[in-house]
């Protein structure tokens, strides 16, 4: 019996002694988590701080690049294009028929605004009317018959060089009124397959003389208009372009003998 009780008090003996050891990794695993935990929160703390370090930084950047902008007048990216640094290009004045004749001044104007906003701008757009024939009979209905073009330039060293233009043939109305004069209406050639019925029709007996008009003579009247605005504004051009010809240089100006007066 006493031996019994012996083994017993060994046995709870070797039990206090396991328990007592496995509070102690109890305790060594609860230390062990609360020590995870903390790093885990310095790390977070620290992941926190960077981010509103970065942050700051980026928005100071952003800061002095709004700064710059500012300063500049246009968003600064790095180093300005050769492009930007060699810009020399000034603009150009916008075209104004420079003759006495109120006549013209209006049938220029309605033709910048009227067949001008069929291209892209450029640095200046120059009407050029090659008239084929004028019936001022009744001034109510002036009718001015020709081949009505338009072209924009960009101006390159003391060149004008055509960026876009078209031609509108055809006759413009032009009524005579106690202020000057006023456009009432444009009646235009067909294109494609209706180019020569409409012709016929629109031209009537000037018909011939719009199919057989001569080409040369209309480019002189093209360079004269263009030398007499160059010469109106005191510009330093000296010749125009078109795309894939070579130069045509311009004439002395006429703006006084250019048309016949017709306000009389």
């Amino acid at each position: 019996m006493r031996g019994y009780r012996y083994i017993a008090a060994v046995l709870m003996a070797a039990g206090a002694v396991v328990l007592m050891n496995g509070c102690g990794s109890a305790k060594k695993a609860s230390d062990g988590a609360s020590s995870v935990s903390t790093a885990e929160n310095r790390m977070e703390e620290s992941s926190s701080a960077a981010k509103e370090e970065s942050i700051d930084t980026e928005e100071t950047k952003a800061s002095e690049a709004i700064s710059k902008e500012n300063d500049s007048g246009h968003a600064v990216s790095g180093e300005a294009s050769s492009k930007e640094k060699n810009n020399t290009k000034s603009a150009l004045p916008a075209y104004e028929y420079p003759g006495p004749e109120l006549y013209y001044t209006v049938l220029y104007d309605y033709m910048a605004k009227e067949l001008g906003q069929y291209f892209d701008a450029a640095d200046v757009g120059i009407p050029c009317p090659v008239i084929i024939y004028e019936d001022e009979s009744n001034k109510e209905d002036i009718r001015v018959y020709g081949d009505f073009q338009f072209y924009n330039y960009s101006l390159d060293g003391d060149t004008l060089k055509t960026e876009s233009g078209g031609s509108f043939p055809g006759c413009i109305h032009i009524k005579s009124t106690d202020s000057g004069y006023e456009v009432t209406g444009f009646d235009r050639v067909e294109d494609g397959s209706g180019f020569t019925p409409s012709a016929k029709k629109i031209f009537g007996s000037h018909y011939d003389a719009y199919i057989s008009r001569d080409e040369k003579e209309a480019e002189k009247t093209r360079a004269q208009i263009i030398a007499n605005y160059v010469a109106a504004n005191g510009l330093g051009i000296t010749q125009y372009q078109d795309y894939g010809w070579d130069p045509v240089k311009l004439p002395e100006e006429n703006i006084d003998s250019f048309y016949s007066n017709l306000d009389g």
